[in-house]
């Protein structure tokens, strides 16, 4: 990962202003397609980005244990980049357990999704959405015996309203309003993605979206995705238009994830459920805050500690 001199001096001034004497290189951990990040300590890391806007976060985001939002952020003399300090969380993405094909149980699905959905449910409450929702942007991590998911990456959030767009169209997590007719990007949109992700956790490859469609290709070369890419989109279109088959058969899941996934999954919007019916759905109906607790105590996800 290279580092320009700027960059490299506006990271050693935040670190030097923290009392952190790390070795820049050493505690770089990783790099997206807008910036970088650094641990910074057990607890922390930092994100240095090129994107600069600064978006003011409602103090409920702050507060909730699974959105992974900027504590303190500033931006270099140049305006160039600007640097954020975020929790630091310890384990893998979402992405990295689709990708090495470990599939999960509906126990251990459920409980990521509800940690998910909580996270959403503060979102779409404020009027936001966050628009960049796929496994990368999805977190895991570890405090003693708890584990968590935890949505990061808040660049391309927006206000809700009639003119928000998808962030980007293709990339194999959209709903079909999106893909076929680019229209409002909302939070309805949103729960389709969930679903998609819902797929890939507890049956494997999604057969009409997911990681095959575009994360797996751009991974493999980000020049083959831009020659090719009117090609992969239709690839895309096609694969979704395939959805409705598939959702005529339970493929030995529970009634109650069959019926959850119909739900997100659904081609009509306005019968598309939302993140707060969703908490409610006879998927989690049996379960409570506390048993969720407990569960994530007795170390239900040791399969999912192998990146």
């Amino acid at each position: 990962m290279e580092i320009c001199k700027e960059e490299e001096s506006f990271v050693r001034k935040i670190l030097m202003k923290l009392g952190i004497e790390n070795n820049i290189e050493s505690c770089l951990i990783g790099e997206g397609y807008t910036g970088k990040v650094w641990k910074i300590s057990d607890n922390f890391c930092l994100k240095v980005s090129t994107k600069i806007d600064l978006m003011d976060i409602p103090e409920s985001f702050k507060s909730c244990e699974n959105l992974c939002v900027p504590l303190k952020s500033g931006v270099s003399q140049s305006g160039k980049y600007v640097g954020h300090i975020l929790r630091y969380l310890n384990m893998c993405s979402l992405e990295s357990l689709i990708k090495n094909n470990i599939k999960l149980t509906e126990e251990q699905a459920k409980m990521i999704l509800y940690d998910i959905l909580k996270g959403l449910n503060v979102i779409h409450e404020n009027g936001y959405v966050h628009r960049d929702l796929h496994p990368g942007n999805i977190m895991l991590t570890k405090d003693n015996k708890k584990i968590s998911a935890v949505i990061i990456d808040f660049d391309d959030m927006q206000p809700m309203n009639e003119e928000t767009k998808a962030c980007f169209r293709y990339n194999g997590y959209q709903a079909p309003e999106i893909i076929f007719d680019d229209d409002t990007y909302d939070d309805k949109s949103e729960m389709f993605t969930v679903g998609v992700i819902l797929w890939e956790l507890v049956l494997g490859r999604c057969p009409f979206g997911g990681y095959n469609f575009f994360g797996k290709i751009i991974e493999e070369s980000w020049d083959n995705y831009t020659e090719k890419t009117a090609y992969y989109n239709n690839r895309t279109k096609d694969a979704l238009k395939t959805a409705p088959q598939y959702l005529k058969r339970k493929n030995g899941i529970s009634d109650e994830c069959f019926d959850l996934l119909c739900s997100l999954l659904d081609f009509n919007k306005s019968n598309r459920i939302t993140s707060e019916e969703l908490l409610n759905h006879p998927f989690f109906i049996k379960e409570t805050e506390k048993s969720f607790k407990t569960k994530k105590e007795n170390n239900i996800y040791n399969d999912m500690e192998r990146d």
